[in-house]
């Protein structure tokens, strides 16, 4: 029961870096989007695939936020989304999105999120 209310509702956030944080005065928190995935099945291939889309495009709206004028702002949008897209598929810690991610990214796998 506790896995499926957390995969359903929880859902995934992806958080930017802290310095993205002072960009946004508005708030305390830095910015985040919550990524549902309770309709997939992660065990597929399909759900996978859908749900790193997902992933990415709710990271690029998160790291992007200001229009990248320079290289250094284009550098900082794309760590803050490696780091994020990282961060959620460790939070999902679904072998086979592991492994998409591990094959997509050429990267290792995530560590896992603190609970």
């Amino acid at each position: 029961m506790t896995s499926l209310i957390r995969s359903t509702l929880l859902g995934v956030s992806l958080t930017a870096l802290s310095a993205l944080a002072t960009v946004n005065a508005a708030s305390d928190q830095p910015p985040a989007r919550v990524v549902r995935y309770g309709d997939l099945d992660l065990t597929r291939m399909e759900g996978v695939i859908t749900l790193y889309r997902r992933i990415r495009g709710a990271a690029r709206d998160v790291c992007s936020p200001l229009p990248a004028s320079d290289l250094s702002a284009e550098t900082f949008a794309r760590n803050c989304e490696e780091r994020a897209v990282a961060g959620a598929v460790a939070d999902v810690n679904a072998p086979l999105l592991t492994s998409y991610y591990m094959g997509r990214t050429r990267a290792p796998a995530p560590a896992l999120a603190r609970r």
